[in-house]
């Protein structure tokens, strides 16, 4: 069994909120991040939870809408969607917290054996708030791509905590350390509602994806 968890607190159309947009965009990437770490790590999402600090009608009723389109978006079916809202007592701020359980084959989880000569490789762009895309669903295709290739050992959607800190977390995790190159990409930027994808690979991804990003090395 794969648990993974997001939050989103501040974004909404309530009064206490910091940024103004559509509820129904915060269930959408809220739950893309949990969505994406349990697909990356081999296991199949069966079930989400929505934790809701606000009202169902009208703000929790968007963010539902966003999360079922969002599970639709990812080609799953099936999915067991549950949650709850908070009815007793009004809310001045959207916040949200989202859970995805997934399951695998031991097998078939992508928690592999990085070795010294292996590269980090990026998919997609680090991006935040107002800089986010709303329409780009590649994430999906790009983790496809990745899971499809022998070569990539594993695989994380990078949030908040920015590249580098995911590249270096990585690294220390197979016992290797992490040493970034000049690639035109900031890598300490947050990315957001996992906005990019890093992985480590065996050096021939860099051909197999000419479209990605080589952003370093593990030694």
């Amino acid at each position: 069994m794969v648990l993974a968890c997001d939050s989103c607190g501040g974004l909404g159309l309530k009064e206490g909120d910091v940024m103004a947009i559509d509820p129904y965009f915060v269930g959408k990437f809220t739950v893309r991040v949990a969505l994406l770490e349990v697909m990356a790590s081999g296991a199949r999402p069966i079930a989400v939870s929505d934790g809701l600090c606000c009202e169902m009608n009208p703000t929790g009723r968007a963010i539902v809408r966003g999360i079922e389109d969002e599970i639709a978006v990812c080609g799953l079916k099936d999915v067991i969607l549950t949650g709850s809202t908070e009815e007793n007592f009004p809310a001045s701020m959207t916040g949200v917290g989202i859970t995805v359980l997934g399951c695998a084959d031991k097998d078939g989880l992508r928690f592999g054996n990085g070795r010294p000569g292996d590269i980090a490789l990026l998919a997609g762009k680090p991006a935040m708030g107002s800089a986010v895309d709303l329409s780009n669903d590649l994430c999906y295709a790009n983790l496809a791509r990745l899971l499809d290739f022998t070569g990539a050992v594993e695989i994380v959607p990078v949030g908040s905590k920015g590249i580098l800190y995911e590249a270096n977390m990585l690294a220390g995790l197979h016992g290797l350390s992490f040493k970034p190159k000049a690639c035109g990409v900031d890598l300490s930027a947050s990315a957001g509602p996992a906005t990019c994808i890093v992985a480590i690979c065996r050096q021939e991804a860099a051909g197999e994806f000419p479209d990605f990003t080589v952003i370093g090395a593990f030694e």
